[in-house]
């Protein structure tokens, strides 16, 4: 079994992002930030006990759109729960523990040729770019672009025309909080999860995720968890489409309903299978 998870906004959190409801109390650091050494993002303690206890008798896979220098941050990941496994860069990298898999890049070397060069995209995005709102851009292990906006000043209608283009040009537009990501088609969290999901020849397979950028990963799950908050929630309002079910409770403690629902369902499968394997022994 398999329990494939995006990060942040939906089992981390920053201070601005934890929600109204959580206690402070409740939560402890998971990460610390590499400039200032002071924490940046935290976890619900009770999230953290269980997913460790999911982590005892299934895989973790930790998926994310940072990179791998910024995955690594995750202090209590990668020392505590120690996953085999970790999808980075937005698919872009495989971690097999804590180390980049090269068959894995290959691939995504030739996918990514079937797309517009990044050069192309990023004069598109200047074209309609002005520092009145974009602080700040990274391209990001030279797979994709991380922009730092002022997201008021954002000019929605320019920002939807930019979509519109980059979607002819095989890339995607998202936007998470403060900042817009530019992604080549070819960079995709469900196609690394399916890529783990025949190495491992697993198919009992969970998935959590809160941003456009994590329906791949979920489309590709068989039990698809979304909080209700963050891009997807925005997209589809609490009736969301028939193969996603969103959590009841939004913010820090979306995290723990994930992970309480995912362990949860684990069980029915498990006996299901058990269920299953009976019945031919007794046939």
């Amino acid at each position: 079994m398999i329990f494939a998870s995006d990060l942040d906004r939906t089992l981390i959190y920053s201070m601005n992002a934890m929600g109204d409801d959580y206690n402070a109390e409740a939560c402890f650091p998971v990460e610390s930030s590499k400039e200032n050494d002071r924490y940046i993002s935290f976890m619900s303690k009770v999230a953290a006990r269980l997913l460790r206890e999911l982590s005892a008798s299934a895989y973790f896979i930790p998926v994310t759109t940072r990179t791998v220098e910024q995955y690594r941050r995750i202090f209590y990941l990668n020392t505590t729960i120690c996953p085999e496994y970790a999808i980075t860069s937005n698919g872009g990298n495989i971690l097999v523990r804590g180390v980049p898999d090269e068959e894995w890049n290959a691939v995504v070397r030739a996918e990514l040729r079937k797309s517009a060069s990044a050069s192309q995209v990023f004069k598109r995005f200047e074209d309609m770019a002005s520092p009145s709102w974009v602080l700040r851009t990274q391209h990001c292990e030279e797979l994709f672009y991380a922009i730092v906006i002022n997201r008021e000043a954002m000019p929605i209608l320019e920002v939807e025309e930019l979509r519109a283009d980059l979607a002819a040009m095989g890339w995607g537009l998202s936007v998470q909080g403060r900042k817009i990501y530019l992604v080549p088609s070819g960079l995709s969290k469900g196609k690394a999860l399916k890529h783990l999901m025949d190495r491992l020849e697993e198919r009992v397979v969970a998935a959590a995720g809160d941003s456009l950028l994590d329906e791949s990963l979920l489309e590709t799950a068989m039990y698809k968890l979304a909080p209700s908050h963050g891009e997807l929630f925005s997209l589809y309002g609490e009736k969301g489409p028939s193969y996603l079910e969103f959590t009841k409770h939004s913010g820090l403690t979306a995290s723990e309903e994930i992970i309480r629902r995912v362990m949860e369902w684990f069980s029915i499968q498990s006996s299901v299978t058990q269920f299953a394997y009976s019945e031919g022994q007794g046939a």
